[in-house]
């Protein structure tokens, strides 16, 4: 009887101890030890303004497979590896020069970057604005940061990295040396029920076509759009840039020059028409742009409902281009994993989101002429890019230069409603980036 109360005892202590040292270890985990959160002015870290004579080249790199089999990135961890691709993934460039400002805007056929590798870019080839297609069907394992590892890309391959920064470099060194004079344009349109809203009751149906043009052909063009590349399944076992990659290649062939296809408000626009494929969705946005393609000023003229909203340097030809560039580094609000974990979790949750991610983060401006246009680190809801617009900041450019989670407006993330479980921060993000875009040195624009 002694000896059974013993070992009561002993299991006693052993419990108590265990549970002491898991409490002890929750309360260090619950600590906030996030530098974010922390209020400070934006800083311009670059400006560069000009309206001197335009030059523009443009050229398109392949990203060559280092090795098989590769990790397909865009979904969580139980991925496929592709043995094989059904398209080439390419790194597409557009150099920009007038006067003393240089700008190298790229175009990547793979689901996100990080500020690291656009960082790298930059070392070797200056000022660049990288935005990738978001293809939730491409090359992964070249993004470094565990979180990223763990929840679209798959373990990191430095291999991988390399294969895909020559790209860059090579895609942006050819498009130098093709540099020409060049006029540039741009359209808007609408896309009617192409896509949905995978939450809440609105997509950004536009669709936006810039163009630079030569002398004698069109040089290149950056067509904008909101919709989810994932028309490819899952489970498929060869890389392919979806519908993005798709389309840059019919309008290439079609004698469009360099073709470069940017996101805009796409974090929740699913593509709506029944049974899309890449191909299928890529040929009628590539029949929507041969009609919309200038034949000339009369037709047009002639025309005028069937021709989209247009602004363009070409019309007022002795009017030189003025071009404004902006990055600007912002504070990051805290972590809010309140969306994301239940909140006995929340503290421990916040701290393991925010190892590595760091307290500040940039975003980019740039002005075309009369075309706004800003690039922020975020997949961008419809929603918020609305309230981006009205802030008087232009259109959207979704996951440009890194990648830090969704973006919604206060509202959503406040009702948890629309992508606000997929936002990292708390509600007062898009207010941060409205303000740090606001910061924008660019003369005769308002700073509201």
């Amino acid at each position: 009887m002694l000896l059974s109360a013993k070992n009561r005892l002993r299991r006693h202590r052993f419990w108590m101890t265990l549970l002491l040292l898991l409490g002890g270890i929750y309360v260090l985990a619950s600590v906030p030890l996030c530098p974010h959160g922390k209020q400070a002015p934006p800083v311009v870290l670059l400006y560069q303004h000009s309206a001197a004579a335009l030059e523009v080249g443009a050229a398109k790199a392949e990203i060559l497979v280092p090795h098989w089999p590769v990790t397909v990135a865009g979904y969580g961890p139980v991925r496929a590896n592709a043995v094989e691709q059904t398209l080439p993934l390419y790194a597409r460039a557009l150099v920009v020069k007038s006067g003393d400002l240089a700008l190298s805007l790229l175009s990547l056929d793979v689901l996100l970057v990080s500020e690291a590798f656009v960082g790298e870019i930059r070392q070797h080839a200056g000022e660049v604005l990288v935005v990738p297609v978001h293809s939730h069907s491409s090359i992964g394992g070249f993004d470094a940061r565990w979180q990223v590892q763990l929840a679209a890309m798959g373990r990191f391959d430095e291999a991988q990295y390399q294969a895909v920064l020559k790209a860059c470099l090579q895609a942006i060194e050819e498009a130098r040396q093709k540099l020409q004079p060049a006029q540039f344009a741009w359209e808007e349109t609408t896309l009617e029920n192409w896509t949905r809203p995978r939450s809440g009751d609105r997509v950004d149906a536009r669709l936006l076509r810039l163009r630079w043009e030569g002398e004698h052909a069109p040089i290149a063009q950056i067509v904008v759009l909101s919709a989810h590349p994932t028309l490819v399944q899952a489970s498929a076992a060869q890389l392919n840039p979806d519908f993005p990659g798709e389309l840059a290649l019919l309008e290439e062939k079609a004698g469009r020059g360099v073709t470069l296809v940017w996101p805009s408000a796409v974090a929740n626009a699913r593509v709506a028409l029944p049974e899309a494929t890449p191909q299928s969705f890529a040929q009628k946005l590539h029949e929507h742009l041969q009609a919309l393609w200038p034949s000339n000023a009369e037709a047009d003229l002639a025309n005028p409902k069937e021709t989209p909203k247009a602004r363009q340097s070409a019309e007022h030809p002795a009017v030189p281009l003025e071009i404004h560039h902006a990055r600007i580094r912002f504070a990051l609000p805290a972590i809010d994993t309140s969306r994301l974990v239940p909140q006995l979790l929340r503290g421990p949750a916040n701290n393991l989101l925010c190892q590595g991610i760091p307290a500040h983060a940039e975003l980019s401006v740039l002005r075309l002429g009369d075309l706004p246009l800003v690039a922020v680190p975020f997949e961008v809801s419809a929603q918020a890019a609305l309230a981006l617009e009205e802030a008087g900041l232009g259109r959207t450019l979704s996951i440009a230069n890194n990648y830090l989670g969704y973006l919604e407006t206060p509202g959503n993330v406040e009702e948890r409603a629309g992508e606000s479980k997929l936002q990292y921060f708390d509600k007062t993000l898009l207010q941060q980036v409205i303000w740090a875009a606001q910061a924008r040195p660019f003369e005769g624009v308002s700073k509201e």
